[in-house]
């Protein structure tokens, strides 16, 4: 869940904006984009662009702004506007990315990914965090519960006690992440927010 809630508020950071069709398995997407010729999207144009290309194969051209230092599991590209940028992320059949890609220009090849957010959704991950810190507590309290505790025992209850506060701290921050996605939602217009990713298939660097 934290992991999911921070990937959200990644998106949200570098202004990936915001349709929904019969949902299809990874397989049938693959399949489906297999024999088909990429599609074309402009990343200047991508906000008009994206929603008709969701789930198939497209090649996008941009520079690489940035790649994951922990594995080359994904990276960034931009067009003409340096604070839109683009997620790719690396599958087997791509490979993964390193930092010598930075501030190179690469076309990439890939199925467009689309993870659809609205109040339902919200309300879904509100209830989880909610519910599972609660558990969590329990939990502690309940190994934590009894008297007479030793020097070693008081030794770890207070680093506990600043791992709680921690958590509790955590906790706040991916309920604020959620209220921000809220905000966002209303002022959207619409009934949901949409969060674009590419799943690469290949890439490659373009000489100028």
């Amino acid at each position: 869940m934290k992991k999911l809630l921070f990937s959200l508020a990644v998106l949200a950071f570098i202004g990936v904006s915001c349709n929904n069709q019969a949902p299809q398995t990874q397989n049938e997407q693959t399949e489906e984009a297999a024999d088909a010729t990429p599609k074309p999207l402009d990343i200047n144009h991508f906000d008009s662009l994206a929603p008709g290309l969701a789930n198939q194969l497209i090649e996008i051209t941009g520079t690489c702004v940035h790649t994951c230092k922990h594995g080359g599991t994904k990276m960034f590209i931009v067009g003409t506007d340096p604070d839109f940028r683009v997620k790719i992320m690396a599958t087997d059949e791509s490979g993964n990315f390193n930092l010598e890609m930075e501030g190179s220009d690469f076309s990439v090849v890939g199925i467009l990914d689309e993870y659809k957010v609205d109040n339902a959704e919200l309300d879904k991950l509100e209830a989880d965090i909610l519910s599972g810190d609660k558990g969590e507590e329990e939990m502690k309290h309940k190994t934590h519960k009894g008297e007479g505790a030793g020097e070693g025992q008081a030794k770890d209850e207070h680093a506990d006690h600043g791992a709680d506060e921690q958590a509790a701290a955590d906790k706040q921050d991916q309920l604020d992440q959620i209220t921000s996605l809220r905000e966002r939602l209303v002022a959207s217009g619409k009934d949901h927010l949409s969060f674009w990713s590419i799943n690469a298939k290949s890439y490659k660097q373009i000489n100028k």
